[in-house]
């Protein structure tokens, strides 16, 4: 009967042991994925912020460009032209219209005149 006793013992040992190891298995298994869940929102969180920050730096991208557009209009710089510099728009006897050599001989005239 000893013998009985002994393996049942023995037994039971094992079914505990095995039954704490399915525990803390499933314990790490739960672990793993509450860190998981718990990356992911924050990663989350992350995300969210850099595309506000994106969607404010276009924003911000899209004004500057309008501004841009604005100070280079024609309207504004032959105002600052005529205000500042004391520019005006030509009249005829004013423009001088230069004449230009044929494209062909460009290269030649080049050559026989060097930058010094």
């Amino acid at each position: 009967m000893k013998r009985r006793r002994t393996r049942g013992r023995r037994g039971s040992s094992r079914r505990v042991l095995g039954a704490v190891a399915w525990l803390l298995l499933l314990l790490g298994s739960l672990g793993i994925v509450i860190w998981r869940q718990t990356r992911g929102v924050a990663l989350e969180r992350v995300l969210r912020e850099l595309q506000a920050e994106r969607a404010m730096s276009e924003a911000e991208r899209v004004q500057l460009e309008r501004r841009i557009q604005t100070l280079a209009s024609r309207a504004r710089v032959v105002h600052i032209a005529r205000e500042r510099l004391g520019m005006h728009l030509p009249t005829d006897r004013e423009i001088v219209f230069l004449a230009m050599p044929p494209a062909d001989d460009a290269p030649s005239r080049l050559a026989a005149h060097p930058r010094q």
